[in-house]
């Protein structure tokens, strides 16, 4: 049999014979995941066009995370008709405000999702479930037809492989990585590629740290991201039931497979990172940076929301206070997360030093809902985007960096290099 890269073997399984790169095919998801604001908008369109039966129900997930807390009377109607439609069609899997938390995070921690499935999903931040050597496919409209007819046409991406090697510093953290990345990579060759991860470094970063690493490359123009599943895999999966079944298998690129490119780095030679406005990948080493005032930081997201980027925020707050003219919002991912991290005693930190907790989910990042940036104000967090506009107003500037540079930055008042505050 010819060589494969993890991609080419995961979509011929989805396919049901074997594919390679640059080929049209119809696979079909193991999983189609669908979040609440755009779960109402689908069910519109089934009604409209006559579908009174989902192609398999079973496969597919509504998660409430853009708005777990309704905030008007229209988003309050928004998660009632959600929670209709998810009834209707008889939705296999619905997690409503406070049962789940974030889509991109939620499904691979309570195991609905493993190693070597394909999974479509309405959003661009998909590529999460490749922390745990899940290939996830970004969707928009095309969703619907999806959980219409059981799939749509793509056509298989080539693969740019990448080896990590050492280890990231004390005060480094895994986004300063994934952020600098983005800025190294040429966008025109990793467009429409996927961006697998693997190489010797990687035994050093656990799942939290892969969503990171698999969240900036969309950015630039990836299809998906992917981690090669190794022994830090097998070991969560195996603390997850529901996915035992499933997680047997632990696919990796053959080794005369094709690569578009291979690159490689070195994890010991990251220094603190943030991205400049308005784009994520116009990153920069913090200490460029250092000095320009804010009035807003934000700790969450579905590129920094886990246990580890709370622990490492609480590292930089314990016993100090947030700036007199900062709010700092904190997000956890998951409900989950949300219990383990009240268990450390890092809901008492944060509360202690003045942030704002707010429900598992996406928090400011999903449009700014909640905690929005005002007039000519500044933002540092750790969303996924800076774009003007992001987090409310369109003259609000957002830089992007890790969980403990942000938190480093709330008790300043300024853009600072966290490890001052180790």
């Amino acid at each position: 049999m010819t060589a494969q890269t993890l991609t080419e073997k995961i979509l011929s399984r989805a396919q049901g014979r074997s594919t390679r790169a640059g080929e049209i095919i119809f696979p079909v998801p193991d999983l189609v995941v669908v979040h609440d604001w755009y779960a109402a908008h689908a069910g519109r369109i089934l009604r409209e066009f006559g579908v009174e039966r989902l192609w398999a129900p079973e496969k597919v997930m509504f998660v409430t995370d853009h708005e777990p807390v309704a905030l008007s009377k229209e988003s309050a109607a928004r998660q009632r008709e959600v929670r209709e439609i998810a009834h209707r069609f008889a939705v296999g899997h619905f997690f409503d405000a406070g049962r789940g938390g974030h889509g991109h995070i939620f499904p691979v921690e309570a195991g609905f999702v493993h190693p070597g499935m394909f999974v479509e999903a309405y959003d661009t931040h998909v590529p999460n479930y490749g922390a745990v050597g899940a290939l996830g496919f970004p969707l928009i409209n095309e969703i619907v037809e999806v959980l219409a007819l059981g799939s749509v046409w793509i056509k298989v991406p080539a693969t740019v492989r990448i080896d990590l090697r050492g280890r990231l510093a004390d005060g480094v953290g895994v986004r300063d990585f994934a952020q600098g990345l983005i800025a190294k990579l040429d966008p025109d060759r990793i467009n429409y590629a996927v961006v697998e991860f693997g190489g010797t470094g990687m035994a050093a970063l656990d799942i939290d740290a892969r969503f990171t690493l698999c969240n900036p490359p969309i950015e630039i123009g990836a299809k998906s991201v992917i981690c090669e599943p190794d022994d830090v895999t097998e070991g969560y999966m195996a603390a997850r039931p529901r996915a035992s079944s499933g997680a047997r298998e632990f696919p990796k690129s053959d080794g005369g497979a094709v690569f578009l490119d291979r690159l490689a780095f070195d994890l010991a030679e990251v220094e603190p990172q943030v991205a400049l406005p308005p784009l994520p990948d116009r990153v920069v080493a913090i200490r460029e940076a250092a000095g320009t005032a804010i009035q807003h930081a934000f700790i969450g997201s579905c590129a920094s929301g886990s246990l580890s980027d709370l622990r490492a925020a609480a590292r930089i707050l314990a016993g100090r206070r947030v700036s007199a003219g900062v709010r700092l919002f904190v997000t956890p991912g998951t409900q989950d997360i949300l219990k383990r991290a009240a268990e450390e005693g890092l809901i008492d930190i944060f509360s202690e030093a003045g942030a704002i907790l707010t429900a598992p989910g996406c928090g400011p990042c999903a449009g700014g809902r909640i905690g929005a940036l005002g007039a000519g104000e500044t933002s540092i967090n750790t969303g996924t985007r800076n774009d003007y506009g992001r987090l409310g107003a369109e003259n609000a500037e957002i830089y992007l960096a890790s969980p403990a540079s942000v938190a480093a930055a709330a008790v300043a008042g300024r853009i600072v290099d966290p490890r001052d505050y180790l």
